[in-house]
Order: structure tokens, then sequence, then C-alpha cells
């Protein structure tokens, strides 16, 4: 059985394609030493359009409001500018919805423009340009830490991290929170507090990386300005003892967290990079591995996970499970010598 690897390592070598999925223009340079946040490609978006009803808004017949009308097509204009009137005992106006252009002026109405804003593609961590993919983005690489996760709310920054404590075992709490972390990228075992999102909003933190998060609060976690890493799941279960390890153990430096949509199928994962400076080439790592006895393994979900351990057996045939499911399963030794049996897919192999 082929799996997906999910990587946790301390130091390995980091190479991300950074593109968009419609022309652009690349505005980075081979060699070029890129941050998170820096820009390295922009497109135009389409503009959007709006009829704007002037002689029914002004309460007058067509031919009148053509008389009133202050613009003509071509005009550029800023939210709030006055296109027509005014007219009547209050001097009604119609005015600009937003920034724009008129493109089409008579007959008592208006084709109105909205200035559409360029679409801006960051290069999502700390590295070196490598190549350039013409009209799409870039290739970026580093050396440093990786931290892979399960879920992000689709946003990205840079900063410094901070665990909440030495061991990310616990769940965030408001009165963990305060002005001290201001700017940071806070690191922490789970959540269960929509109040605690929005205190962190408040405060405000740069970003938020968890072992987990209850399914409850996605949609919270999805409305927040700052990016949310989910590193094991969802539920209550603290963060795996690599993750935990490698924060701790970098503690304080800039990190660059990139939230993005987990995509499964196209190997992209939500992830934490920590550039390191180093002189060392290790390997790239691999997307996937056949499942196999003596890998190692992270347990995604059940009652064991997130418990990172080693495949001692594979059993040949299906077993029925407690749910009555009947699935492929393996003996999955962790701790002091704990055992437990798992069904295949739960399980991730998994690089440290």
């Amino acid at each position: 059985m082929l799996s997906k690897v999910r990587h946790i390592h301390s130091l390995t070598n980091i190479r991300r394609e950074r593109v968009l999925p419609v022309v652009g223009h690349v505005i980075v340079r081979r060699m070029q030493k890129v941050s998170p946040t820096d820009v390295i490609v922009v497109a135009p978006r389409t503009p959007r359009y709006i009829m704007l009803e002037i002689a029914q808004g002004l309460n007058v017949s067509p031919a009148r409001a053509d008389e009133l009308l202050q613009r003509q097509a071509g005009d550029e204009l800023s939210e709030g500018d006055v296109i027509a009137g005014p007219v009547g005992l209050f001097q009604r106006v119609i005015r600009a919805p937003k920034s724009g252009y008129v493109k089409i002026a008579g007959e008592g109405k208006v084709l109105f423009e909205i200035s559409a804003q360029t679409f801006e593609l960051q290069a999502g961590i700390e590295g070196t340009v490598t190549n350039i993919i013409p009209e799409r983005g870039a290739i970026i690489e580093t050396r440093g830490a990786l931290i892979q996760g399960i879920w992000g709310n689709g946003k990205i920054t840079y900063g410094v991290i901070q665990p909440v404590s030495n061991q990310l075992l616990q769940e965030l709490v408001p009165e963990q929170l305060n002005i001290g972390y201001r700017g940071a990228i806070l690191a922490a075992g789970f959540c269960k507090s929509a109040e605690v999102l929005e205190i962190a909003a408040n405060i405000p933190i740069k970003g938020l990386v968890l072992g987990s998060i209850t399914s409850e609060l996605i949609p919270v976690a999805n409305s927040m300005d700052y990016p949310i890493l989910v590193i094991d799941g969802f539920g209550s279960t603290p963060m795996n003892s690599a993750a935990d390890g490698i924060l701790g153990a970098n503690k304080e430096r800039n990190v660059s967290l990139n939230a993005q949509t987990y995509d499964p199928f196209l190997g992209k994962y939500p992830e934490l990079i920590i550039s390191h400076p180093t002189k060392s080439e290790p390997d790239l790592p691999v997307e996937s591995e056949t499942i196999s006895t003596g890998k190692k393994v992270i347990i995604v979900s059940g009652p064991h996970a997130p418990q990172i351990g080693t495949i001692e057996t594979i059993h040949p045939r299906k077993q029925v499970l407690p749910s009555g499911i009947a699935a492929r399963t393996a003996e999955v030794s962790y701790g002091l010598e704990t055992r437990a049996v798992v069904p295949l897919s739960n399980l991730e192999i998994i690089k440290e």
C-alpha cells in the first residue's frame, strides 16, 4: 500500500514550486533571495461591471437624467465621486460605488467598471529563487526545519515562533494570552474556544500553530486575519512529540508559516519552515512510500492519534474493527512498549 509521506524534519532540503493558474508577470529573478511575504508574480483580475440606473435613482426621465450626467465614457472615478445630479429639493446625486471607470453613459443609465485589484502571489517561504517558470511563477529552495500539518486557513505570514509552554500538551486558554505575544507566531497544544482565537486576533498575533482544534471552530478559524496551522487533526489531542521538539528547539527563531489548503492529491500540505544556513546538502524529501514493517508512522486518527511509532507487523488479511468495518491493519509500537492495532488508512509515513 502506497502512503503519502508527511514530513517533520529538523533539517532537510526544501524546494517549492509557486505558480499562478493564469498568465501573469514574474517580478523576481534567478538567485534572488526572497522572504515569505515577497510578491513573486502579479496578474490582473477580471473586472466587474455594475449597471447604474441613473434615471430611476434621481426619479427623472431618461432624457433629463442624461442632462444631469457629470461624467462621460472613459472617465476614471474614485469611490464617492458624483456621477449625476444634483436634482430636486434634497439635491439628490448618484455617486460612484467603488473606484473605477465609466464605460457607457446614456439613455438614463451608466455602465460602471469596478477597478480590479492585481492578484499577487507570495513566495510562501524564505529562500533563493533557483528557477523561473515563465509567466507563471518560480521555484524556491532553502534548507531548514520542516513541519507539515493537515489543515490551514489559507493565509501566509513570517515571524518569530513562540511556544506558549515547554511542552505543547495542554489546551490553549485565554489566560495564557497577553500583549507580550504581539507580532509573534504562537505554538500551542490544542484549542477548543472561539474566544481564544478572537483574543489572539486583538493582541494581535501573526499566526497560530496548533496540534489540534475542534471541528466546530473551523468557520471561526477561517475568518481570522492571521494564519492558523493544525498539525495533527481535529479534537483535543496535544501536538505530536516530533513537532513539539522542533518548535521548542527553535524558540524565538524566524519561521515561514504557509497555512495553505491541504490537497493530498497534489501533495500540498500546510506547513511551517524554519530556514537554517548550512553547508550540508540533505536530500530532498520523498513524497510517497510503500507502507511496510519497520517504517516510522504517525497515527492520524482514532484513539491513539497523534502518536508516532514503528510498524511491527502488517496483517495480511482484513480484520473486523470494533466499529464493524473490515480493514487492513498494522500493529504499531510507540512509547514504553505500548502497542496498538491501527487501520492502514489511519497511518501516514513520517520522516524526521
